[in-house]
């Protein structure tokens, strides 16, 4: 991996507590709020400018602008949620960018897992531990501007989003330089 230890260690010890919020979150309400994302933004402004080289650091918020762009283009669709857009972007700052196929491979499978884990909670008993959670929802018509129109069984993604970029840094912490 490339990226260095160290800064997967300093970004992991703040980055974990706010994907855990997150996904109680968005698991609870299906929603990512601003406060979540700016927290995320400010751990990798102030760990960042001091653990990486000013042009990788100054790169890293173009991964940012692209995953944004990408990203409004489908929530413009109504494929993913605006919430869902704000935190991919962010989450984009925390890669190293010669990781990027490694991370490909880290985000489907963070992606699978989450997908998969929600749907056996959804049709099992289990979700009877919170009842009351959105994310059990099948769908959301009286809400035409949701993922999908509101005709359609969503699923929070940031919940595999912040397993793809913790998991990501936890193997930076114990495979990186």
């Amino acid at each position: 991996m490339h990226i260095p230890a160290f800064q997967a260690a300093l970004f992991a010890i703040f980055v974990i507590p706010i994907w855990l919020y997150t996904f109680y979150v968005d698991m609870k309400l299906k929603k990512i709020s601003n406060l979540t994302v700016w927290a995320l933004f400010a751990v990798f402004v102030v760990i960042g400018i001091f653990t990486m080289p000013l042009m990788e650091y100054l790169w890293r918020f173009a991964h940012y602008g692209v995953v944004f762009a990408v990203g409004f283009l489908f929530w413009m669709a109504r494929q993913v949620g605006a919430g869902d857009v704000k935190f991919a972007a962010v989450a984009a700052l925390f890669i190293h960018q010669g990781d990027l196929r490694l991370m490909m491979f880290i985000g489907i499978a963070a992606m699978l897992a989450a997908t998969v884990t929600t749907l056996l909670v959804t049709f099992s008993p289990l979700k009877k531990m919170a009842p009351h959670w959105a994310t059990w929802k099948m769908r959301d018509p009286d809400n035409p501007d949701s993922v999908g129109g509101g005709k359609q069984f969503t699923l929070p993604m940031g919940t595999g989003l912040g397993l793809m970029v913790c998991a990501y840094l936890v193997m930076g912490v114990a495979f990186g330089q």
